[in-house]
């Protein structure tokens, strides 16, 4: 998969690019027409593995055959290979330079690997030549978008909050209040930035603001985030981390993160590695685990399992299960949390969350809690 916003369009711009007879083909008989033929079908089922290795025989007796080429171009982009397409779409212009498939073919690829500008270059010259030339208007329209996307732009204004019941071991019943917020903008195909406020009320209160910037990589992606709560009492004084999904394959992606904080006590470092697992279109597990240093122990251990389910029907749900070294300004304890929640759409921009959760933090406290959330999107999701 390549970083694009919806797989429906690369999927037409990909068979476009596959299907697509050169216009000016001789109407002539073409060697092994019953393997292009094959090729064509696998592509078309979604078999880019077999339709790369009909067309990569094929290559080998035909190096210089410019129509194979470019349906290859198409097989290695919609594998995820745009650099490769690139390479290849490039030899088949070289031999046939004025062919508009393969221009049109180039300036796709181009525009899928965020060459704007030279995507346009491409496209315009196909359009010199042969104006209103099919697929032209859908690659202009794309183009068109893009560039539109690039420009920063609002994505999301989200607030919530929380109430908690927390009994202490001593016996000690306390009403905790949570009150957040949060906005994102976004630029590009898939660039995030948030930045958050959260204030935590218990016998004292803290403040602490937020941010983070999550950047897509091809099938991967990355983020760095950061936190600071001044005049802190139980939460950390400032924090620093980051960490990177990447695309194992279609359906497993490996998760990695790691973060600093700084307590009035002391300093804490945490380590995660997970794995995310997709066994259909609407079930996801995700397993993790945590490795702590600092907090007035040499090394403490946790881990997490999430599942999440998503019906086009039906609120997204999820479920945590999670045992885990908490850090606050008392030291770290290991801490046993469960919790459950639903996301329900109220309108195409409106969504509004629901979470339950208890938790019990060794030899300090246990707390439940309800959480409410209410998040208003601009664009996309």
């Amino acid at each position: 998969m390549i970083g694009v916003k919806s797989r429906a369009p690369a999927m037409l711009v990909w068979l476009a690019l596959f299907a697509a007879l050169p216009a000016q083909a001789q109407a002539q008989a073409q060697p092994a027409a019953a393997d292009r033929e094959a090729a064509h079908q696998a592509y078309v089922a979604g078999d880019f593995d077999r339709a790369d290795g009909i067309l990569r025989k094929l290559l080998q007796d035909n190096p210089g055959d410019a129509d194979l080429l470019r349906r290859h171009a198409a097989v290695q982009a919609a594998l995820g290979d745009v650099g490769a397409a690139q390479g290849t779409i490039d030899r088949a212009i070289a031999l046939s330079p004025g062919d508009p498939d393969i221009q049109l073919a180039r300036a796709n690829i181009l525009f899928w690997r965020g060459q704007l500008a030279e995507a346009q270059a491409q496209a315009d010259q196909v359009s010199a030549q042969y104006p209103g030339y099919p697929g032209l208007d859908r690659l202009s329209a794309s183009l068109e978008q893009a560039r539109k996307d690039r420009k920063l732009r609002l994505r999301s204004i989200s607030v919530g909050g929380s109430v908690s019941d927390a009994t202490f071991a001593s016996g000690l019943d306390q009403t905790w209040y949570v009150q957040r917020g949060a906005i994102a903008a976004g630029w590009g195909n898939g660039n995030v930035a948030a930045f958050g406020i959260e204030r935590e009320e218990r016998l004292s209160t803290d403040t602490r603001l937020s941010a983070r910037v999550d950047l897509p990589g091809g099938t991967n992606r990355y983020f760095i985030a950061g936190g600071v709560t001044p005049n802190a009492d139980f939460r950390e004084n400032w924090s620093l981390g980051g960490g990177a999904e990447f695309g194992v394959s279609r359906s497993t992606t490996l998760l990695v993160d790691g973060r600093f904080a700084e307590y009035r006590s002391d300093d804490v470092v945490a380590l995660g590695a997970g794995l995310r697992q997709r066994f259909s279109p609407t079930l996801e597990l995700t397993a993790s685990s945590i490795h702590l240093i600092g907090g007035g122990e040499d090394y403490r251990l946790g881990g997490a399992l999430r599942a999440d389910y998503r019906h086009p029907r039906l609120p997204e749900m999820f479920a945590v299960l999670a045992s885990y070294p908490d850090a606050e300004v008392d030291g770290t304890r290991q801490l046993r949390a469960i919790a459950a929640g639903a996301r329900f759409d109220l309108s195409d921009t409106l969504m509004l969350g629901l979470t339950g959760e208890y938790e019990s933090r060794e030899d300090s406290y246990e707390r439940s809690a309800l959480s409410l959330d209410l998040r208003w999107r601009f664009g996309e999701r």
